[in-house]
């Protein structure tokens, strides 16, 4: 069952469910049983929630096989297999993630900053010029990275998303604008993600992103917390999340709205997805009337 279903998936599903079935395979020989789908109790899914965190696993790790495999047994369920009801009695959920975003001042910041390097000061700026495309765009690197002359009308980017396979309509940042005309009217693209994440945060630590970020998050079933600099926690997706809670910030664009762009299903999922501080939040809500005379 979890095998057909991660062969329906996206490209990026069968790893996931690969994981899923080697520590199934590993948790049966360790016990000695046999899995079948009324074998996914609530006591099961315990025991095996503590095989993973004995395993080194992250939570929010643990939190989506559980979550997978639920959903396979409800499905299951769904085709007359034989289940047992107390599988969906598990309620998990996510610790929140150490992503951040950058602000608009910072990504005014690291477009005007001048790389002091002649020899890789071309190499640098491809990598700047197109992760801003993205903190302007919300698009997730497969799509602002893929960009081409076709994708620009009439002040728009119009694209159809790799992993949603939808039609986004974004209005043109006049950053975007200016880079696509540096560029000869395409963007600084063909740079494998792993390359791009790597030199990104070699840009981001020049550019001096050093704010203090401090975190926890639980792994092997132990809470840990951690402190980096801004820099080490940039990547790719930062461009996507930082789109994507600025244009929230402005207050001038509905939610839904930006959930268009970025393909967001439901609110929920979308303010777990943007990055806000106490501090942002506050100062989102200040000038609303509420706080006036």
């Amino acid at each position: 069952m979890v095998e057909k279903r991660a062969r329906r998936k996206s490209v990026h599903y069968p790893a996931c469910y690969d994981a899923i079935i080697k520590h199934l395979n590993k948790f049966s020989l360790l016990y000695d049983c046999d899995i079948f789908t009324n074998s996914v109790t609530e006591e099961f899914l315990d025991d095996f929630i503590i095989y993973l965190e004995n395993e080194g696993l992250r939570h929010n790790t643990i939190v989506g096989y559980i979550q997978k495999m639920q959903s396979m047994v409800r499905k299951a369920s769904q085709y007359n297999y034989a289940v047992d009801t107390t599988y969906d009695e598990i309620d998990l959920r996510c610790e929140e993630t150490n992503a951040v975003f950058l602000s608009m001042n910072e990504i005014a910041r690291i477009y005007y900053y001048k790389f002091t390097h002649q020899d890789r000061r071309k190499a640098r700026e491809r990598i700047r010029d197109l992760f801003v495309i993205g903190c302007l765009t919300a698009l997730r690197y497969s799509d602002y990275s893929t960009l081409t002359k076709d994708n620009f009308l009439d002040n728009f980017i119009v694209k159809r998303t790799k992993k949603t396979n939808v039609t986004v309509r974004i209005p043109m940042h006049d950053y975007v604008k200016e880079i696509i005309s540096k560029y000869g009217g395409n963007v600084p693209g063909g740079l494998c993600i792993q390359y791009f994440n790597k030199y990104l945060k070699v840009i981001m630590q020049e550019i001096g992103l050093n704010d203090k970020i401090t975190y926890s998050y639980t792994v092997g079933g132990n809470l840990k917390t951690v402190t980096k600099e801004k820099w080490e926690l940039i990547s790719s997706h930062t461009a996507r999340r930082s789109a994507a809670t600025n244009m929230y910030l402005t207050g001038r664009m509905k939610t839904l709205e930006i959930m268009k762009i970025t393909g967001h299903k439901s609110e929920q999922n979308f303010f777990r997805y943007i990055r806000l501080t106490q501090e942002d939040m506050a100062r989102a809500i200040s000038g609303d009337m509420f706080f006036r005379k």
